[in-house]
C-alpha cells in the first residue's frame, strides 16, 4: 500500500555507533508497500526458501520465522506471483547508468519496488550519491491508493481509475461511507515515473541480489557483498526488498512465531456485481459472513439479525479467523476481487480464502464468467517496521 508518509525518504542516520564488526540495525519507518487501513497493495517478493531448522512451539528461531515469512507452505504460489512478466515493461538497466561493482555512495537502496525507487530518488534528489540494487523485474501487483495522498506526492497522473469513495460493511444492512476518494494505480504508469525520477536525479543501478551486509571495524562504513561478487561500500544502506529482507536482519532470540497477513483475488469478467455492490464506489471491506451457511443468491435478502444460522451468521463459525471482500471495478464488467485475512497465526491459508471467496460470491448472486489473472500475497512481520537501515554515522 502507498501513503503519503511512508512515501517520504527518511535519509536522517542514527546517532548510536554500532559495535564494531557487526551488523548495524536500526528501524525505519516503512518504505515497503504493505497492507494497512490506509491504502492497500497485493505484494509479493521474489523469494527462495532457505532450509529452517524446527525451533519449540513457544519460541521460533530466527530461521523459521524467516522462512515463514517467506512464504513458508505457500511459498511456491508466492514465487508465482513474483515472477510474472510483463513485456511493456522495460529494463531498469536501460533507464539508469549502471552502479560499478566496489564503488562508495552516500547512500545504498536494497530492493525495486515502488518503494525502493521511490526513496533511491528522493534520496538522490537531495543531493546524495545513491546506488540501487536487486533483481531487474517488473512491477506485478494491484496497488490501491488514497488520492489525496497520491497527488500530494505528484504520482496522481499514474492512477488509472479513480473511486470518489469507499464503501465498507461490517455488519448487514449498515453500508459505511469512508469520505474518501480512492484509486486504481497503473503499474507500467509508476514504474515508468519512478524511474525516470530515478534518473533525473542520478541514481545509479546493479541487477543483483544482496548476500550479506557488515559494518567495518571503523564502524564508518557498510559493505555490502553481492550475489554476482560485487562488494558495494555505503554510509547508509536501506532494505526495501520486502520479506527477503529478513535474510540480513538480527532478531531477538526469544522472538515469538510471527503473524501473518494473507489474500487471494482474482481479476475477473463477472455477471451481477452491479446488482449486488455499487460499481462506482470502491469496496473497501466486507466483512459480512457470507461466506458461510448461505444458499447462492440469499446474501442480497439477510436482513440484521436474520440469518438462516441464526444471529448475523457466526452459528458454528463464531471461532474462525474473520476475513473480508476487497474489490475494485475496473470497468465493463471486470472486476479485481479479493478475500483477505488481516492478520493470524498460523497464516490463513491461500485455499481457505480462495473458498471463501468463491461461496461470498455465490451468495451474492456474483457469477465469474472468465478468469484473466489471479493473485496471492503474503505480509509477515513481528513489529510495524517493513524497512531496515544499517546505519554507520
Amino acid at each position: 500500500m502507498l501513503s503519503n508518509q511512508s512515501m517520504q525518504a527518511q535519509a536522517q542516520t542514527s546517532s548510536k555507533r554500532p559495535a564494531h564488526g557487526t551488523k548495524a540495525l536500526v528501524a525505519a519507518p516503512r518504505f515497503v508497500l504493505k497492507r494497512s487501513l490506509g491504502c492497500r497493495a497485493s505484494v509479493a517478493e521474489a523469494v527462495e526458501t532457505p532450509t529452517a531448522s524446527v525451533a519449540p512451539a513457544h519460541v521460533a528461531s530466527p530461521d523459521i520465522n524467516q522462512y515463514i515469512r517467506e512464504g513458508h507452505y505457500e511459498a511456491p504460489l508466492v514465487q508465482e506471483q513474483a515472477s510474472k512478466q510483463d513485456a511493456e515493461q522495460g529494463l531498469i538497466a536501460d533507464v539508469l547508468p549502471p552502479l560499478q561493482p566496489g564503488s562508495t555512495v552516500d547512500a545504498l537502496v536494497v530492493g525495486c519496488g515502488p518503494a525502493g525507487i521511490y526513496l533511491a530518488a528522493q534520496l538522490a534528489a537531495k543531493g546524495l550519491s545513491v546506488g540501487l540494487v536487486g533483481p531487474d523485474t517488473p512491477f506485478v501487483n494491484n496497488y490501491g491508493v488514497w488520492v489525496d495522498e497520491f497527488n500530494a506526492i505528484g504520482m496522481g497522473h499514474t492512477l488509472e481509475r479513480v473511486f470518489d469513495d469507499a464503501l465498507c460493511y461490517f455488519q448487514e444492512g449498515k453500508a459505511v461511507k469512508v469520505g474518501r476518494a480512492y484509486g486504481r494505480v497503473s503499474r507500467r504508469l509508476l514504474r515508468s515515473h519512478l524511474l525516470q525520477s530515478a534518473k533525473e536525479s542520478g541514481v545509479r543501478y546493479m541487477a543483483t541480489v544482496v548476500e550479506d551486509a557488515t559494518v567495518s571495524n571503523d564502524g564508518k562504513v557498510t559493505h555490502v557483498t553481492c550475489s554476482n561478487g560485487a562488494i558495494l561500500h555505503s554510509r547508509l544502506v536501506t532494505l526495501a526488498s520486502g520479506q527477503a529482507a529478513g535474510r540480513l536482519l538480527k532478531y531477538e532470540q526469544d522472538a515469538p512465531t510471527v503473524a501473518a497477513q494473507t489474500a487471494y483475488g482474482i481479476e475477473a469478467e463477472v455477471e451481477g456485481y452491479s446488482e449486488a455492490y455499487d460499481p462506482d464506489l470502491m469496496l473497501f471491506m466486507d466483512f459480512r459472513r457470507h461466506h458461510s451457511g448461505l444458499w447462492d443468491g440469499a446474501a442480497r435478502y439477510l436482513r440484521e439479525g436474520n440469518h438462516p444460522n441464526a444471529g448475523d451468521g457466526l452459528w458454528g463459525s463464531s471461532e474462525e479467523v474473520p476475513s473480508f471482500l476487497y474489490a475494485m471495478p475496473l470497468g465493463g464488467n471486470r472486476v479485481f476481487l479479493e478475500e483477505t485475512c488481516l492478520v493470524a497465526k498460523p497464516a490463513l491459508p491461500f485455499a481457505v480464502l480462495k473458498r471463501r471467496l468463491e461461496r461470498r460470491l455465490a451468495a451474492m448472486n456474483v457469477r465469474v464468467k472468465q478468469v484473466r489473472n489471479t493473485r496471492t500475497a503474503v505480509t509477515y512481520g513481528t513489529c510495524l517496521y517493513c524497512s531496515w537501515w544499517f546505519c554507520t554515522p
